[in-house]
């Protein structure tokens, strides 16, 4: 089995990821989040990363509110200050908001 490994320090070659996959996969089923991260790419350079689900199930809501902060800073950088009352675009569309 290979090793716990808490802190993504060491980059596995991923001819070695690939190799240790059903090993990493045990430890993560022992360990839990506690089996850390391991690392791999090319040349020991990293490229990805493989978790236990169970951390990722921890973070996904922290990964969403980062994709959403990513989206809303995108935004306000392309903002031109340019505002619509709801009636201005209800005029554009045809809609009659009396009705």
């Amino acid at each position: 089995m290979a090793a716990a490994r808490t802190l993504p320090t060491e980059v596995l070659p991923t001819s070695e990821a690939r190799a240790e996959l059903t090993a990493i996969t045990a430890g993560f089923r022992e360990q839990g989040v506690a089996a850390g991260i391991v690392v791999f790419g090319n040349r020991r350079v990293p490229e990805a990363a493989v978790v236990p689900y169970e951390l990722v199930e921890l973070l996904d809501p922290i990964i969403e509110d980062l994709v959403i902060a990513a989206r809303v800073r995108e935004r306000l950088a392309e903002d031109d200050g340019e505002r619509f009352s709801i009636e201005d675009v209800a005029e554009e569309f045809g809609i009659d908001l009396e009705a």
